[in-house]
């Protein structure tokens, strides 16, 4: 009798675990969706998207009851951006081209407006390219723009020798054969500039392009931050993450990041959720930056002008990319600070949660960074697998397989408690 209601109580702690366990993934879930959502028009410039994120997330820390450093969670800081608000227009021989699926404005151009005719090089062959620099010698005419495909990189001998010989055409068109990916400009570019994909181009003689660029001097973002109290409150460990993305390339096409880094930050949410009913062994901060995507902005202002003291840092966990862990996550800065990285495997090794733990050196690629030129240990970690959608209009929340998220969160959550 005595065995049956151990077995009974082991049965109803299991369920009670699965049912917390599916609640902490809806929640997740919710996050994702909610940050990818139309009302924060891809959490960018464009509509104020990235301050109606913070807004959002504010309130979630509100909810979460996390403590505030001083009398808010947040911090206010600005930097220039330029933006693409109103409509795109891009028509190739009475083909309509779509912004962001079928071609990408350069995050810095200026404006174009006009009828353009086209001339074509091949940036892999290297006859193509001696007749470009002998077209860039000659000169343009005020109607044609310079079409340079299948080029692995925009070389800057390009550039160098238009600058030499001071012609330009009325805009550079580069193609890309596999991916179009875009990002954000902090300064408006010399000339105009764009991205198609080759095969909707390599038969086109002319383009008409019209569209507008507004650049913002002094664009306001925030950095939001918020801790829990552990059992000992003279060290910290910090949780980060981006909440930034790209926003929108005219009014319709929007990178709505769910991967990179609605992700992470439904993660750094997730681990608050947990954190603020099991008591951690030391205080515990949370930290969302915004800029990111404009250069690890947020992250460089608030290492410089802390809301906290930033020596009581054991460790920061920066996450990003949290989307599918289907190949386990890889840590940056894991030959940095191996000691700890060798803790964080071991506990892996033990609990069999993610197929690996990779390691990678120092690399200047999201938040962590910044940290860890302070010699503070300060890790990147991000999953591998999922489809690769990145900084694409793709990168939507419900491609996004959240596979072995709960696993990366408990290796965490492990890895927290044994610091």
């Amino acid at each position: 009798m005595k065995t049956s209601i151990n077995l009974l109580f082991v049965f109803i702690a299991m369920c009670l675990y699965h049912t917390a366990s599916a609640q902490d993934v809806q929640y997740a879930k919710r996050i994702i969706r909610d940050l990818c959502s139309e009302k924060m028009s891809g959490r960018g410039y464009v509509n104020n998207g990235v301050n109606v994120a913070a807004d959002y997330l504010e309130d979630e820390f509100k909810r979460l009851k996390l403590k505030k450093f001083g009398d808010s969670y947040s911090q206010t800081y600005s930097f220039p951006v330029n933006t693409f608000p109103k409509n795109i227009q891009c028509i190739a021989d009475q083909q309509v081209w779509k912004a962001g699926v079928d071609f990408l404005l350069d995050a810095g151009s200026p404006p174009l407006s006009g009828r353009f005719h086209l001339l074509k090089f091949l940036g892999n062959d290297s006859l193509d390219m001696l007749l470009m620099h002998k077209k860039i010698k000659q000169g343009f005419s005020a109607n044609e723009a310079l079409v340079i495909r299948k080029t692995n990189a925009r070389s800057s001998h390009v550039l160098d020798s238009c600058k030499l010989y001071g012609h330009y055409p009325a805009c550079f068109i580069y193609t890309e054969e596999k991916k179009l990916t875009y990002t954000v400009a902090t300064h408006v570019s010399e000339y105009p500039s764009l991205t198609v994909w080759d095969s909707l181009i390599v038969d086109k003689e002319g383009i008409n392009a019209f569209y507008e660029n507004q650049f913002i001097p002094n664009f306001a973002c925030k950095n939001l931050a918020g801790f829990i109290k552990g059992k000992k409150t003279d060290s910290m460990i910090v949780f980060s993450a981006h909440y930034d993305h790209l926003g929108k390339l005219g009014p319709d096409a929007m990178f709505p990041g769910a991967s990179d880094n609605a992700s992470g930050v439904s993660m750094i949410c997730y681990l608050a959720n947990y954190f603020s009913t099991h008591k951690p062994p030391c205080n515990i901060a949370f930290v969302l930056f915004s800029g990111e995507e404009a250069g690890l902005l947020g992250s460089a202002h608030f290492t410089e002008h802390p809301m906290f003291a930033l020596n009581k840092i054991k460790l920061l966990i920066n996450v990003d990319i949290m989307g599918d862990a289907e190949k386990g996550i890889t840590v940056v800065n894991g030959e940095v600070f191996r000691s700890k990285f060798d803790q964080l495997v071991a506990i892996n090794k033990a609990t069999n949660y993610l197929p690996t733990v990779a390691i990678r050196g120092k690399a200047k690629n999201s938040d962590h960074y910044y940290f860890s030129e302070k010699g503070i240990p300060a890790f990147f970690i991000y999953s591998m697998g999922g489809p690769g959608f990145y900084h694409d209009v793709m990168d939507t929340a419900t491609s996004i397989q959240l596979t072995n998220y709960e696993a990366v969160a408990r290796c965490l959550i492990d890895f927290v408690n044994k610091l």
